[in-house]
C-alpha cells in the first residue's frame, strides 16, 4: 500500500461523502487503474461509488502535448520564423521529434485544464515519485521562462516593424506569449494557496524515506509551497506472538517516528498500519479511506505504543535472529543468518564476465536503490581489481543514504568497500550549468564576429539564444544520466569495467533507456540545421561537440542492444500493484530489445508470527505474477528472491551480509 492506493482511497472517501471528485495520476508508469480495479485512460472514467461521483484519469503526456501543440503550432511557427533563421523545413524537422521529459510539463498543464472544467468539487492527484514531482511543481516557472524566450525571439520582428514605419500590431503570437506567462503566474498562485491546494506527503517509517521527506518538504518550502500533513504508511502492527522480524521493525519504526516528530513538530501526522494484503478495488480502498480519516493525529499523538520487546530490541537488537523459517513457493526450510557465503549463482546470472552496464529498474518504494548498491558491492568483491561505479540517476537520490556516506556529482571511493568500488549521484542541474558555460562562450564568439559585420539585429538573436540556454530542457535528469554512463564506460581513461545504474522509478527509467535514440535524433536535426546555416553562424565548437555526442550516443545504443554487455534487472515486491507494473515494465523492455536476465522479488517476509505467515501466503500467491501468470519454466528470465530486514541494510558491511541471502529461484 503506497501513494497511489492512498490517493485512490482518499478520493473514494470524499466521493462517498457526497462530493464530485476526480482522482488523476500524473505518474508516467500509471498504477491508478490497478488500484481502483478497472482500466483507465486519458479521458475521465466513472468509478462505482456508494453516493457522490468519482471519476479517474491516467494522464497521457504525449497525447496532451499533441492537443496543446495543435492549437498553438501556427503561432509557434510564426514566432520561430520571424525570430530565428529557421524556415518551414527546419521547424517541421524539429516539431516531428519527440520531446523527452514532457511528462512533468504537460502533467501540470493538463491538470489545470481538467480542473478548470468545473465538473468536480475536488481533484485528488496521484503524483510521480519525489524527484519528478518536484520538477512538475516547478513547471509554472518553466512556462514563464518559455514565454520570456519566445518574447525575446519575437522582439526582433517588433523592432523591424517599428523601424520600417508601419508599427507593430499585437496579434496571435503576442497573445500566445501572454497566455503562457499568465498560465505560469496562475498555476504558481494556485500551488501556493493553501485554501485551494493541499499537499499530503507520504513516507514509510524508514530512515531513507525520512531523509527524502526532509529534502522534499524543504524544496517545496523554497518554492513557496506548504505541506499540509504527513502520512506515515505501513507501520507494523504489534505481533500477537513472539516475532524477531516484527519486533525489529517496530523498534526501528519507533525511532523513525520520534525523529519525524522532531523534524516536523507542527505538521499533523497520520499513521497507517501495514495490511496483510495490498488493497485493490472499491471495498478494500473504502477500508483504507476509513483509516486515513480515523488515524489523524497531531505531533504523533494517538499512535499505538511499541511493546517492551520492540522498545528495547530484545536479544536481537532489532535484527533477524538465526535460525528462521521462510516459505517461498518451494516449501519451508530453515536458513541461518547470514546464509551461505557464495553469491555466484544469482550474480553469474545477471552479470557474467563481459557485462559492462547493469541497470536496476522498478516501481518506486520496492527497494531498488538498496538492491543496486548491494549488487555493486557484490560485483566489485567478486572481481578483485575491477573498477565498478554505482551511479544514481534518480533526482531524489538515496544511494548515499544506502551506502552510509555523503555523495555528490563527483565519483567517490566507498569507505570499507571493495578497492575498485566508486559511487556517484548525478546532479543534472550542476551538469547543465557546466554545459551552458561551454556553449555560452561559443555563442559569444559567434555573435562578436557577426557584430564586426555590422548586423543591426544581432542583439536580439543573442538575447534569444541566451534565454534558450538558461531554459532547463525537459528530460534533464535522463539526458545527463546517459551522458554520465557514456563518460564512465567509453571516455574515461581507464574506463570503468562495470557501471551499476540505479534509475528513477519505472516511467522515468524507461525514458532514460529510450533517451539515447531520442537524443540522437535531436543531435542529427541540430547538425542538419547548423550545416544549412554555416555561413551565418559558422560551425566551430558547437558542431564539433554535437558530432562527438552523436558518436557516443550510437556507441551507447549499440551497448544497450548487446545482451552480452548490458542487462536490466527488474526489481519488484510480492504484492499486486508492484507486480502488475513490473509486467508492463517487462513488456516495454522487450519492445526496446533490452535483455532482462532476472526479476528480483525484494523483501520477502521471513518472520515467525501468525501475521508474518499470513503475509507470506499472500506473497506466494503473487510471486508468479510478472508477465501475468506465466509459468516459471516459460519465463525468459530467472527470479531472485531477497529477504526483508528490520531495519533495511545500510552501509557496506550490512549490504554484504544481506546480499548473501539472495537466492536464484529459476
Amino acid at each position: 500500500m503506497g501513494k497511489t492506493t492512498c490517493a485512490a482511497a482518499a478520493a473514494l472517501a470524499a466521493a462517498e461523502g457526497g462530493r464530485r471528485v476526480a482522482v488523476i495520476s500524473t505518474d508516467p508508469a500509471h498504477s491508478l487503474g490497478d488500484a481502483v480495479g478497472q482500466r483507465l485512460g486519458a479521458a475521465p472514467r466513472r468509478v462505482s461509488t456508494r453516493g457522490g461521483t468519482l471519476e479517474a484519469v491516467e494522464l497521457d503526456a504525449d497525447r496532451a502535448l499533441a492537443r496543446w501543440l495543435a492549437r498553438r503550432r501556427p503561432m509557434l511557427r510564426t514566432i520561430a520564423e520571424r525570430g530565428t533563421y529557421l524556415d518551414d523545413e527546419d521547424l517541421e524537422r524539429l516539431l516531428r521529434l519527440s520531446f523527452p521529459g514532457v511528462d512533468e510539463l504537460m502533467a501540470l498543464v493538463e491538470l489545470a485544464r481538467l480542473a478548470d472544467r468545473g465538473r468536480w468539487e475536488l481533484v485528488v492527484v496521484d503524483t510521480a515519485p519525489t524527484g519528478h514531482t518536484l520538477r512538475m511543481l516547478d513547471m509554472p516557472q518553466t512556462l514563464r521562462r518559455i514565454a520570456s524566450v519566445l518574447d525575446a525571439m519575437y522582439a526582433k520582428h517588433r523592432f523591424l516593424a517599428d523601424s520600417l514605419g508601419r508599427g507593430h500590431r499585437a496579434g496571435a503570437p503576442d497573445r500566445l506569449i501572454e497566455e503562457l506567462d499568465a498560465d505560469g503566474r496562475r498555476l504558481t498562485a494556485l500551488l501556493r494557496d493553501p485554501d485551494r491546494c493541499r499537499f499530503s506527503w507520504l513516507l514509510l517509517p524508514e530512515r531513507m524515506s525520512l531523509e527524502e521527506t526532509r529534502d522534499g518538504v524543504a524544496a517545496l518550502a523554497i518554492a513557496g509551497i506548504a505541506v499540509s500533513e504527513l502520512v506515515v504508511n505501513r507501520l507494523t502492527p504489534p505481533p500477537a506472538d513472539p516475532c524477531a522480524l516484527c519486533e525489529g521493525r517496530r523498534l526501528e519504526e519507533g525511532r523513525v517516528l520520534a525523529e519525524t516528530r522532531r523534524a516536523f513538530p507542527t505538521l499533523p501526522l497520520r499513521a497507517l498500519p501495514a495490511l496483510d494484503r495490498e488493497p485493490r478495488g472499491a471495498p478494500a480502498l473504502r477500508a483504507v479511506g476509513r483509516l486515513l480519516h480515523s488515524r489523524a493525529t497531531t505531533a504523533g499523538a494517538g499512535l499505538q505504543p511499541l511493546s517492551h520487546h520492540a522498545r528495547t530490541g530484545g536479544s536481537t537488537g532489532g535484527r533477524l535472529a538465526p535460525p528462521f523459517k521462510i516459505k517461498q513457493g518451494h516449501g519451508a526450510r530453515h536458513r541461518p543468518w547470514p546464509a551461505r557465503p557464495a553469491v555466484n549463482s544469482w550474480l553469474e546470472r545477471v552479470a557474467p564476465e563481459g557485462v559492462r552496464l547493469l541497470v536496476f529498474a522498478g516501481k518506486g518504494g520496492v527497494g531498488k536503490t538498496t538492491c543496486a548498491a548491494a549488487a555493486a558491492v557484490a560485483l566489485a568483491r567478486r572481481r578483485p581489481g575491477a573498477r565498478v561505479l554505482v551511479l544514481s540517476a534518480d533526482p531524489a537520490h538515496s544511494l548515499g543514504d544506502v551506502l552510509g556516506i555523503a555523495l555528490g556529482d563527483d565519483e567517490r571511493v566507498v569507505p570499507r568497500g571493495p578497492a575498485g568500488l566508486r559511487a556517484r549521484e548525478v546532479d543534472a542541474d550542476r551538469a547543465l550549468a557546466r554545459t551552458r558555460e561551454r556553449y555560452r562562450r561559443a555563442v559569444e564568439e559567434t555573435f562578436d564576429s557577426l557584430l564586426r559585420g555590422s548586423r543591426f539585429d544581432v542583439a536580439y538573436d543573442r538575447e534569444a539564444l541566451h534565454g534558450l540556454m538558461d531554459l532547463a530542457p525537459p528530460g534533464l535528469d535522463e539526458l545527463f544520466a546517459v551522458l554520465s554512463v557514456i563518460e564512465a564506460l567509453l571516455e574515461r581513461a581507464p574506463p570503468y569495467d562495470v557501471v551499476v545504474l540505479d534509475t528513477a522509478p519505472t516511467g522515468h527509467a524507461l525514458r532514460l533507456l529510450e533517451m539515447p535514440a531520442t537524443a540522437l535524433a535531436w543531435v542529427h536535426a541540430l547538425l542538419a540545421i547548423l550545416l544549412k546555416y554555416r555561413e551565418v553562424v559558422g560551425l566551430g565548437e558547437v558542431a564539433a561537440e554535437l558530432v562527438a555526442t552523436a558518436r557516443r550516443l550510437r556507441e551507447l545504443s549499440a551497448l544497450l542492444g548487446d545482451a552480452g554487455r548490458a542487462r536490466v534487472v527488474a526489481v519488484t515486491r510480492a504484492a499486486e500493484l508492484p507486480q502488475r507494473e513490473t509486467g508492463r515494465l517487462l513488456g516495454r523492455l522487450a519492445r526496446l530489445r533490452l535483455d532482462v536476465p532476472a526479476v528480483l522479488i525484494n523483501a520477502l517476509t521471513g518472520g515467525a508470527c501468525r501475521r508474518c505467515r499470513r503475509v507470506r501466503r499472500a506473497e506466494r500467491r503473487t510471486m508468479a505474477v510478472p508477465g501475468r501468470g506465466a509459468r516459471p519454466r516459460r519465463r525468459p528470465w530467472g527470479m531472485i528472491s531477497t529477504l526483508a530486514l528490520a531495519p533495511p541494510p545500510r552501509g557496506v558491511a550490512e549490504l554484504e551480509r544481506w546480499v548473501r541471502t539472495w537466492e536464484l529461484e529459476g
